[in-house]
């Protein structure tokens, strides 16, 4: 093969070259796109200012605090990522059949830990409840307690787990005929703006976020009550993602976390829906 390489005249060799580093490079390539392809991962979104939303200009329509977290980590894995926009029930019963891969904003309980992985790290937003301005009764109450004595209705999004408060007033019955469930977050702002509910459980950041957007500023208030504290986590589909990955992604992730670059991502959000001057 020497003999033959070495008897070639100079342009013949060139072409020769060439040829062979090509046939390498096309090889590198394609080994790139097959891993590229291989790894591949849907992620649930929905209009959930600010973590996610749909924003023309972002990659694939969509943006947000949690969508820029799974995208950046994702593509530091060498995975592609795949969008499907989804209510919450609906998305935790595709996560369960592994349908959906990624699902962020859910807290730990152990009913979904039988379906899903959980990262490390979670984000600390709490739930509190919001009301009318000018509620005078709403603004003395203090606890959970105080809203369930009272006579004011209450709004929720359907398959949302609020917080152990909420959540046993629910088993116990104490809010029957007193809660409204519906598919998404808009339409309880404008129920709540129209005297349909009296008040509505979100997250504190998510609500100030919407309540700029839909102009209800003046309008809606967040009161004293906060159901719960706890962390919100990225979970992961046992049926269609196994723990190695997840683990790999939560080196990533906490990697991320520390970076200069997450705290100018989330102000970066938080700017853009008037939270942060």
């Amino acid at each position: 093969m020497k003999r033959m390489l070495l008897s070639l005249k100079a342009p013949a060799l060139a072409r020769a070259l060439c040829l062979g580093g090509g046939l390498v490079l096309s090889s590198m390539l394609l080994t790139q796109q097959a891993t590229a392809a291989e790894c591949v991962k849907t992620f649930r979104w929905t209009e959930d200012p600010p973590y996610t939303y749909a924003a023309a200009e972002a990659p694939g329509g969509v943006s947000g605090i949690s969508t820029d977290i799974v995208r950046t980590v994702l593509m530091r894995m060498g995975c592609e990522i795949r969008y499907v926009d989804m209510p919450w029930a609906r998305a935790l019963s595709a996560l369960k059949s592994g349908h959906v891969d990624i699902v962020s904003g859910a807290f730990d309980t152990p009913e979904r830990r039988t379906f899903a992985h959980y990262t490390s790290q979670g984000d600390t937003s709490p739930n509190v409840i919001f009301v009318r301005a000018g509620d005078d009764q709403a603004a003395a109450w203090k606890t959970f307690a105080d809203l369930l004595d009272s006579d004011h209705f209450l709004g929720g999004q359907i398959g949302v787990n609020y917080g152990p408060e909420y959540q046993q007033a629910r088993e116990e019955g104490v809010l029957e005929g007193r809660l409204t469930l519906v598919p998404n977050r808009v339409l309880l702002w404008q129920m709540l703006d129209r005297d349909r509910v009296d008040a509505i459980a979100a997250s504190y950041l998510t609500g100030l976020m919407e309540i700029s957007t839909l102009g209800f500023q003046g309008r809606i208030v967040r009161t004293s009550i906060e159901l719960s504290s706890d962390p919100a986590y990225i979970i992961f589909s046992k049926a269609s993602v196994d723990a190695a990955f997840v683990e790999r992604f939560n080196d990533f992730h906490e990697a991320y976390l520390r970076s200069e670059h997450f705290q100018e991502m989330v102000d970066s959000h938080a700017k853009a829906f008037g939270v942060l001057e």
